[in-house]
């Protein structure tokens, strides 16, 4: 994670746009300070970190989009009139409600590429929490020990959005508590599965494999019982991904714009109980830009 200060992101020449573009390759997560942006700048601002960007939404977020850039959408917490939108509650799911909820977006999502680019920026700030944490995942592959590699190397993750939307997660925020895979498979929920490779590039140009893993979604790993498999998605997590020198957390000052590079970070925020009312926009930007399997 790195802040980057004195930078007006809507009056920067290209030399500028090359050396931050440079700077997201070096550094997944990218902080930029008392940006005066409306959602259309949000927008064009993100679009320079990913080239291969497609214009369709995919934030799911339906309820709050903002009606003319509808890849973007208010979130926090309590009801908004902001963007047009009018007097929209801000629906909280009890996951994100009274637990941190790690994940990636859009991982696991039928016919949809993990984005590349995600953003938070933040309207308001609370009196208190409303942190977001991240952690590597590219650090969290180099934390597997090089003989055991291989195992994980080949794993498939088959994965339920629509099991996922009712996830309930325990105090680490990660571990499911509800034993969902002994609910009826309808033919719904089997047709949204999706299959996954656990380990990737995160693109055609980066020699550093990464993680691929969002724990709520998760069904089962290819070739193991979903029991098993819950067991060792929590190992991977304590040991591999949440490890005392892979997290950090970034606590907001308004008008802050957060970019972060997805597809190589896991992140989460405070439970939305632990903190008043604040707003912020969160966009996900849809890509054309291919993982690579490494096998």
């Amino acid at each position: 994670m790195v802040k980057i200060k004195n930078v007006d992101l809507k009056k920067i020449d290209d030399d500028t746009k090359k050396e931050l573009q440079y700077v997201f390759k070096t550094t997944p997560v990218l902080v930029f300070e008392n940006q005066e942006l409306t959602p259309e700048d949000h927008l064009n601002v993100c679009r320079y970190f990913d080239r291969e960007f497609k214009t369709d939404s995919w934030n799911p977020f339906i309820t709050t989009q903002i009606p003319n850039v509808p890849q973007i959408a208010v979130r926090g917490k309590g009801n908004t009139n902001l963007f047009g939108l009018d007097n929209a509650p801000i629906s909280i799911t009890k996951s994100f409600k009274y637990n941190r909820l790690w994940h990636q977006d859009v991982v696991g999502v039928k016919d949809k590429l993990p984005t590349v680019v995600s953003s938070i920026y933040m309207l308001k700030v609370p009196n208190h929490g409303g942190a977001t944490l991240f952690s590597s995942l590219e650090n969290a592959y180099e934390n597997i020990p090089i003989h055991e590699r291989h195992h994980y190397d080949e794993m498939q993750c088959l994965y339920s959005p629509l099991l996922g939307l009712n996830a309930e997660i325990d105090h680490t925020g990660y571990g499911r508590l509800d034993r969902f895979w002994e609910k009826h498979i309808t033919k719904e929920i089997e047709e949204n599965m999706n299959t996954q490779p656990l380990v990737v590039y995160s693109s055609k140009d980066t020699t550093k494999k990464t993680l691929m893993l969002t724990p709520n979604k998760l069904y089962k790993f290819i070739n193991h019982s979903p029991l098993e498999s819950h067991d060792l998605m929590r190992y991977i997590m304590k040991h591999y991904v949440l490890t005392k020198d892979n997290v950090g957390a970034l606590d907001y000052n308004e008008k802050d714009l957060v970019i972060f590079n997805n597809r190589r970070v896991m992140h989460t925020g405070t439970p939305t109980a632990e903190y008043d009312e604040r707003f912020l926009t969160i966009l996900f930007l849809a890509t054309t830009c291919p993982y690579i399997p490494i096998s």
